[in-house]
């Protein structure tokens, strides 16, 4: 009776998973060049990012919870963006249209905050950097890539 039991909370306990993950770091060949390069493009802008947030944060002297507390707030939550950052990268080379519109949109983002910084303390002040103005510049050129009309096409043809 108790072996019944069991065999029937296994059943009704079992999960199946038919989502596949793959980790695609760059399009297939079948890829219009101007999205291989964008690609291309963002993946190098993560990892300029990627370093520079490291060199940046270094590890300051902390005196109190509150401040260690603080510190690790703000590394978990540009953790969680460098990830899906990443992770939409990633999307992006498989062609998917919401990964491609994630990427627009972090671009413009990106474009409005940097102007914005630019305008109101600009280019030489400690809080504007050339390397986040190139990074900025180049990922408008990936963008720009990625709206053309071959691009746009590839993107369309991908089943989601």
């Amino acid at each position: 009776m108790l072996e019944k039991l069991y065999r029937i909370i296994l059943e009704f306990s079992e999960i199946s998973l038919k989502a596949k993950s793959k980790f695609t770091f760059f399009p297939a060949d079948d890829a219009p060049n101007l999205v291989r390069a964008a690609v291309l493009v963002y993946w190098i802008v993560f990892l300029v990012f990627f370093i520079q947030f490291f060199i940046q944060v270094g590890v300051p002297p902390f005196n109190t919870h509150k401040e260690i507390e603080g510190a690790a707030t703000v590394f978990g939550l540009l953790s969680a963006v460098l990830i899906f950052y990443a992770l939409t990268i990633m999307r992006l080379s498989d062609g998917k249209r919401w990964a491609r519109n994630v990427a627009l949109f972090s671009t413009s983002l990106g474009i409005i905050v940097t102007g914005y910084s630019l305008f109101s303390h600009g280019l030489l002040s400690e809080k504007n950097n050339v390397v986040g103005v190139i990074s900025v510049a180049a990922n408008i050129v990936a963008s720009l890539f990625l709206l053309t009309s071959k691009s746009t096409a590839w993107f369309k043809s991908r089943v989601e």
